[in-house]
């Protein structure tokens, strides 16, 4: 049998035809030795299950001249047992004692993984050990043998990540099946998804399984362990129809206990949470959920000069993917994200400020927000502030495919249509949907590799440049087409450049012939760096202990440094005083501290910030931080370039050196060298 490794290149190679080996190399990060061993561990079982061999060609990279589908649907059908790795075994070992139903010992777990007395041993110790992070462990008694200890509620809430983080990978769902009687889940699968069918809830083909198998290990748990959910009483469950749902679900399954109503409320809440509504549906918490969003998006406006446009539009654009998770914020439901770390990478900057608003008093209850949700609504909000792209003529039509639910599938929508301009992507499909739409399409784009009579290709939705590169390269390989790209200005710049220092006899067959060679070439914009705030807040733009009359002559103070400076136009001083006249409260951001600002086509000229401290305090209306002394004018190009410098200027605004520095200094350099110096501090 295959090891994970092995199987993983072997579905890369599968779902990027005709890659190369130094592509492959960047993707796995691994060594090209490590790379010709695993293809010759693939070989070897492609020929033992009478497949062809993956074939190495030094121009057209690697390619396997079967059909993917056959690869498949043999490791759909692979015995685990004996081939599990650590990890593998841990999950195995927790849910088995998860659904506990007579005394486990050393011996049972020997017989389940298939392992050594020794290796059971260790592998108990581990689990136990990591299962602390969630205040759990792993104990014996001579009368239970080995079971989970902890916190019913913190138990279910692992079972819940370990389930979601499988089903996301898309290829351990063995593990699953392994201990969970198949008769069983199938009776909940079929219920569940007529149920949700008949009521149109709308659920990913995961977000579906993560349910089915959630409530399936839960109720087995307590028909076994006689340990039942309780759930939290302040929250009225009553009023939203999933709730109405799960009772004709658990009606339909025969579930009778005595604690009903909260096995009720906990399936509800599961729905809530893994599911998405039409915003046309308005169901009861939809007022809720758009005060939510608009006091976020009021707060990104005001305090960080971030421009949504019209908040309807947002809303609507945003709450089939804000309500679930606004509930798993709410549940406290654990959620993987393995994007995280590129999405804080790429969007290090609006990801810290959506932290920062997230952790202030917009949730109930004090609830925290995990970091891997945060990336997910990251990806979201940037979507928002995205410029729309012209259309272009479509030389393909192809169809994105995202099993994982969350958003994901729009996620890699967006970063497609930007990298292929000239393929008409339809609108995200599931797994279950494709086959309905298969015949429209010339290619299908997906998150994992799928079975499909169309070439597939394996995308993440969110790509580093190099990423990006070879799969348009692995792209356009498969057309036999050159990289289509965009290259008249550069074609136009090349000419001039010739006709300075040549006489250029035939102009058209020259701007041929360079069009065909820059087309060879993909051209992708680094990430640029964007301005720290002591670039853009300069000495001159600083000026300390001002006198003002009142609001609007503190702005207009503030406004005299930008125009001075060649920064703004006497437009935008006023443009910030009317927003001010509407928005007066709101532009204190915090304690004694204002950021007016005004929309960059009303009179922006490069981007700034001015900062004023008045001698005598002024009201701007804000009960709960008036009187301001610090005036900050935003001056923005557009929705992103003052991104760090604003997240620079919101964690200075935490610290008490901050003010006292602007309090004892006699001159804007003293300022200027104190923010150089915390911005160095603050970016290690």
């Amino acid at each position: 049998m295959l090891e994970r490794r092995s199987i993983d290149i072997m579905e890369t190679i599968l779902g990027n035809p005709k890659i190369t080996i130094k592509e492959l190399e960047l993707r796995t990060s691994l060594t090209r030795r490590k790379i010709a061993y695993d293809l010759e561990k693939i070989n070897y079982w492609l020929k033992t299950n009478n497949l062809q061999e993956i074939k190495k060609d030094q121009q057209k990279g690697l390619s396997f001249p079967g059909d993917a589908n056959e690869i498949l649907s043999i490791l759909e059908k692979k015995d685990i047992k004996g081939t599990l790795n650590e990890e593998e075994r841990k999950r195995i070992i927790f849910f088995y004692l998860f659904m506990q139903n007579e005394e486990i010992s050393l011996l049972h777990l020997i017989d389940v993984v298939d392992v050594s007395r020794g290796t059971v041993n260790d592998d108990l110790k581990k689990l136990s050990a990591n299962l602390k992070e969630y205040f759990l462990e792993i104990s014996y008694s001579r009368k239970n043998g080995y079971y989970i200890n902890g916190n019913e509620q913190d138990i279910r809430n692992v079972l819940i990540m370990f389930i979601v983080e499988i089903i996301f990978k898309g290829t351990n769902r063995e593990l699953l099946d392994f201990v969970l009687d198949e008769e069983i889940f199938e009776e909940f699968t079929c219920v569940c998804s007529r149920y949700f069918q008949e009521h149109q809830i709308i659920l990913s083909d995961n977000n579906f399984l993560e349910i089915c198998y959630i409530i399936a290990f839960v109720f087995i748990r307590k028909n076994n362990t006689q340990k039942w959910i309780e759930m939290d009483n302040q929250f009225e469950f009553h009023r939203y129809d999933e709730y109405k749902i799960a009772r004709e679900i658990l009606s339909n399954l025969n579930f009778i206990h005595e604690n009903q109503e909260d096995y009720a409320a906990f399936l509800t809440s599961l729905m809530l949470s893994f599911s998405s509504v039409q915003i046309s549906q308005k169901t009861n918490d939809y007022y809720l959920l758009k005060d939510f969003l608009f006091e976020i998006i009021t707060k990104l406006e005001t305090t960080y000069g971030i421009d949504i446009g019209d908040k309807e539009s947002a809303f609507k654009q945003i709450y089939y993917h804000l309500r679930p998770a606004y509930y798993r914020i709410l549940f406290q439901y654990p959620i993987i994200n393995p994007l995280k770390r590129k999405i804080q990478e790429q969007y290090s900057f609006l990801f810290k400020i959506l932290k920062d608003l997230f952790e202030s008093s917009y949730l109930p209850n004090g609830k925290m927000v995990s970091d891997d949700e945060i990336a997910y609504l990251t990806i979201h909000f940037a979507t928002l502030m995205k410029d729309k792209k012209t259309k272009k003529i479509y030389a393909y039509t192809a169809a994105v495919v995202c099993p994982n639910g969350t958003g994901l599938s729009l996620i890699l929508y967006n970063e497609l249509i930007n990298l292929f301009p000239e393929i008409k992507f339809l609108q995200p499909f599931s797994l279950n949907e494709l086959e309905t739409i298969s015949d429209n399409v010339d290619v299908i784009f997906s998150t994992r590799l799928i079975k499909s009579s169309k070439p597939v290709f394996i995308a993440s939705p969110v790509m580093t440049d190099i990423e990006k590169e070879n799969l348009v390269k692995n792209f356009y390989r498969w057309s036999n087409k050159s990289v289509c790209i965009d290259n008249s200005s550069i074609v136009k710049e090349l000419t001039k450049i010739i006709s300075n220092y040549s006489e250029i006899k035939d102009p058209l067959n020259l701007n041929k012939a360079l069009s065909n060679i820059t087309a060879n070439y993909l051209i992708f914009d680094k990430k640029r760096r964007l301005p720290m705030l002591s670039d853009i807040m300069t000495e001159p733009l600083i000026q300390l202990n001002i006198e003002a009359t009142d609001w609007r002559d503190a702005i207009r103070k503030g406004g005299e440094l930008l125009i001075a400076n060649n920064k703004a136009s006497a437009n935008y001083v006023q443009a910030m005083i009317d927003s001010a006249e509407g928005n007066g409260s709101y532009i204190v951001i915090t304690k004694n501290v204002a950021l007016p600002h005004a929309r960059p086509e009303e009179g922006v000229k490069d981007l700034a910030i001015s900062m004023i401290t008045l001698s005598k305090p002024i009201k701007f209306g804000n009960k709960e931080n008036d009187p301001v002394k610090y005036v900050f004018c935003l001056c923005a190009v557009d929705n992103s370039t003052h991104l760090r410098a604003m997240s620079n200027l919101v964690q200075l605004l935490d610290k008490k050196e901050f003010y006292s520095k602007l309090d004892r200094s006699v001159d804007s350099k003293e300022v200027v060298d104190f923010i150089k110096k915390c911005e160095k501090e603050l970016e290690m």
